[in-house]
């Protein structure tokens, strides 16, 4: 399958290119942040920050035994390779701010 360039940069699942799953796996991380309802924006976030991941460590697996599986940037830098690293710090980012605003709400309980 074609991307909107009219070339294949990234690998297909099923059908449709990683690159495409990654980026609704970042949207639904990023609708998540404007949930109201905790429980069902913390499931949305880590439905997406899973996806995400778990293509960025396959990827950079593959990467590192196959290689030229992941498209790379200007640089020369493999995709995945920084899509690992955003999904980590994107995480990590996360918990420090609900582990905040949890210590806030108990901070206000009397």
């Amino acid at each position: 399958m074609l991307t909107f360039t009219k070339e294949a940069p990234c690998p297909n699942a099923l059908g449709v290119p990683i690159c495409y799953i990654v980026s609704l796996g970042y949207l639904v991380m990023f609708v998540s942040s404007l949930l109201l309802k905790y429980r069902l924006a913390r499931k949305l976030f880590y439905v997406g920050w899973v996806s995400v991941f778990v293509i960025a460590i396959v990827g950079v697996v593959s990467e590192i035994l196959i290689g030229n599986v992941c498209p790379i940037n200007n640089s020369g830098i493999p995709l995945c390779y920084l899509s690992l690293a955003v999904s980590v710090i994107i995480v990590i980012l996360y918990r420090l701010v609900i582990s905040r605003i949890q210590k806030q709400k108990s901070l206000f309980k009397i």
